[in-house]
């Protein structure tokens, strides 16, 4: 399972910018609020700012791109002023996790599981993995090629020439040769920007006007249940519908109980969720209804558990769709649905 850590990690390799220890001191003067480190960018979560031993961190604004410390409150004149912490040479840890997503958003825009599934970082093969981050070395890189770019070449008088735009040149060159990477990896994989579609002919029904089902080929010999195909998005099908509720697909097996947890950041106080499952969007009978559970609440985070019991799951079909819902005890009038997707189902063997 990617996470956008470990991706941010690994292109940090990529790029050579990998995390340094930077240790550094100050002398207070009962004025001066502001210190400016002499490395830049830092990581501010894990720089620990002290004054006379005492830690202030949690006091101090840090400016990631420049390493300029500004302190709520001016140090006493004479008293020592210690910083330790990680910086890097290129680019900030938000820098990074927003080339991170970009890449993805690019790189996955239509990767999908055999269930139609649009793929998230929690569920990207991990074959996807090394192309992204070359997809994103690439992006970082531009921002690079973009700051050499202003260099201009000096010529001296004296006949001494400074040829500063050869940055600019060297950086777009490797540009070029990690866009070139990324194009073969994908070509070659069948994923990314660059993969190879492939699609199956489907033939419509004239009196329904629906797909006629496609089932996987069987030898002659195979008496076994023929198995539906569900095939993923056609490659001249049209875009999901935008929705303000947020996607989670559910995947569970006939016969099994299934429980998962949701995080809000809002306190869930004074709310009652519902959740069900249906053939279909607005289909007049339900499957399954879930129990919802509220393990915790605060302002800031509250996690419910939506879960199923094993004999909930026993006559679910193979694909079926569901909803988190939401209204409040005080007001009558609201309800928000939070959480929608599918239901897919794997028909159980032993009973």
């Amino acid at each position: 399972m990617a996470t956008l850590s470990a991706l941010a990690s690994r292109l940090r390799a990529e790029l050579g910018d990998t995390g340094r220890s930077i240790y550094e001191t100050f002398t207070g003067d009962g004025i001066n609020t502001r210190f400016k480190l002499s490395e830049a960018p830092v990581d501010g979560a894990t720089l620990v700012i002290k004054v006379n031993g005492s830690d202030v961190s949690t006091d101090v604004t840090v400016e990631e791109a420049t390493g300029l410390l500004i302190l709520d409150t001016a140090p006493a004149n004479n008293s020592v002023i210690t910083v330790t912490g990680t910086a890097f040479r290129y680019f900030t840890t938000s820098e990074i996790c927003y080339y991170v997503s970009t890449a993805f958003t690019e790189h996955a825009r239509t990767t999908v599981d055999s269930n139609g599934t649009h793929a998230t970082l929690r569920t990207l093969p991990a074959v996807d993995e090394y192309p992204l981050v070359i997809l994103a070395s690439s992006l970082a890189l531009y921002t690079l090629a973009t700051d050499a770019s202003f260099d201009i070449d000096i010529i001296s008088p004296d006949g001494v020439s400074i040829p500063r735009s050869e940055r600019f040149r060297q950086v777009m060159e490797i540009v070029q040769t990690r866009k070139d990477q990324y194009k073969e990896l994908c070509s070659m994989l069948g994923v990314g920007l660059y993969r190879i579609e492939m699609g199956t002919l489907r033939r419509i029904s004239r009196l329904t006007n629906r797909y006629i089902p496609v089932y996987l080929n069987q030898e002659i010999d195979d008496s076994s249940k023929p198995e539906r195909v569900y095939l993923g998005s056609e490659i001249m099908g049209h875009s999901p519908m935008e929705t303000t509720a947020q996607i989670y697909d559910i995947l569970l097996y006939q016969g099994d109980s299934w429980s998962a947890e949701f995080d809000f950041p809002f306190d869930v106080t004074g709310l009652e969720f519902k959740a069900q499952i249906r053939t279909y969007p607005n289909a007049p009978a339900t499957w399954a209804t879930f129990t919802i559970t509220t393990i915790s609440t605060s302002e800031t985070l509250s996690k419910i558990e939506v879960s199923l019991p094993r004999l909930a799951t026993d006559h679910l079909p193979p694909r079926a769709f569901w909803d988190l819902q939401a209204t409040s005890l005080s007001d009558p009038t609201y309800e928000v649905t939070y959480i929608r997707g599918k239901v897919i189902t794997t028909q159980e063997v032993t009973v």
